[in-house]
């Protein structure tokens, strides 16, 4: 039975920081424990700043599909 591929999520305190998994990671950059942008670390994309509501969702991104 082939094994599905895992998704690894990092915290830092209850704040997930880091997101891997095979083949694309991702780290969130925080500014007074807020989420502002997303980026993955070896820099193939530009960096997406995030727009979030009251509750810290993810509402919208910028990224390379904006033109």
């Amino acid at each position: 039975m082939p094994s599905s591929p895992t998704t690894r999520f990092f915290y830092q305190g209850d704040k997930l920081v880091t997101l891997a998994q095979p083949g694309d990671n991702r780290t969130i950059f925080r500014g007074n424990e807020l989420p502002l942008a997303e980026q993955s670390p070896d820099n193939a994309e530009p960096a997406q700043l995030l727009g979030i509501d009251i509750q810290q969702s993810v509402l919208i991104s910028t990224g390379k599909d904006d033109d």
